[in-house]
């Protein structure tokens, strides 16, 4: 195995690190918790969450529901103990084949429940920033994978990524890629302690259905992570600038 820097500039999956960076839990989110029945998490409300800072998750570890928030940036348990940046994302093709995720695709799967996220829509030289959410306004559970792996200071340190797959339509507008979005009975089904092989894995990690999104433009302000804000989540209007609804433009 390459080490140090050389390792991770090889690496294909450190380029989904730009996927769906930001996330929303200040509202609904705790729903997708307590429909999981796992116990709820006392956090404060974030409008501006990106990886390397604590993202709330549940996952099923010895048979037991548990709901923390865990480091943004997923490290693979077979990572030096020195090793601190992660994976944002990873994608759900071929997740079998990749061993920086392939054990815990099968065995440490998470759901991490959100109001909404951000992503970036290249428009000429500049990146646009649009918010998106469940089109009937609930929260989001997205697929996810924990991974433990051994710090420098010798304790054991869980981290997470979130699962990412081709867009739907409204989604494909602003990028090439979203989170998987669980529902129904799917999102126990990610939590169960079961080995997946690819086949269990690729049933559940879909992209979702067309105009289960709604989406619109914020503010440029979600780009500077120190800023945490209930504003960043409306819509941006301006007298150059109106909000972008594409779920209603594309009929």
């Amino acid at each position: 195995r390459r080490s140090g820097p050389a390792r991770r500039r090889a690496s294909p999956a450190l380029v989904t690190r730009i996927m769906c960076g930001r996330v929303t839990q200040f509202a609904r989110w705790e729903e997708i918790v307590k429909s999981l029945g796992a116990p709820s998490a006392e956090v404060s409300p974030r409008y501006n969450i990106s990886p390397g800072t604590p993202l709330v998750s549940v996952r099923r570890e010895q048979g037991v529901l548990r709901t923390e928030a865990l480091p943004w940036g997923f490290v693979p348990a077979w990572a030096s103990a020195d090793e601190q940046e992660g994976h944002a994302n990873a994608r759900a093709e071929g997740i079998f084949d990749r061993p920086t995720f392939r054990d815990s695709a099968r065995h440490r799967r998470c759901v991490i429940p959100i109001d909404g996220y951000y992503e970036w829509k290249t428009e000429g030289k500049l990146k646009s920033p649009y918010y998106f959410r469940a089109a009937d306004g609930g929260p989001l559970a997205v697929g996810g994978l924990w991974s433990l792996h051994l710090a420098a200071d010798g304790t054991h340190r869980r981290t997470l990524c979130l699962v990412t797959v081709a867009p739907n339509r409204e989604a494909g507008e602003v990028h090439s890629r979203m989170p998987v979005v669980l529902t129904g009975a799917d999102r126990q089904a990610w939590l169960s302690e079961k080995a997946f092989v690819a086949e269990d894995f690729a049933r559940l990690a879909v992209t979702a259905p067309d105009r289960a999104l709604s989406l619109y433009r914020v503010s440029p302000d979600v780009n500077r992570v120190a800023i945490d804000a209930e504003r960043l989540v409306l819509p941006l209007v301006g007298a150059m600038d109106q909000p972008d609804f594409f779920g209603d433009l594309l009929g």
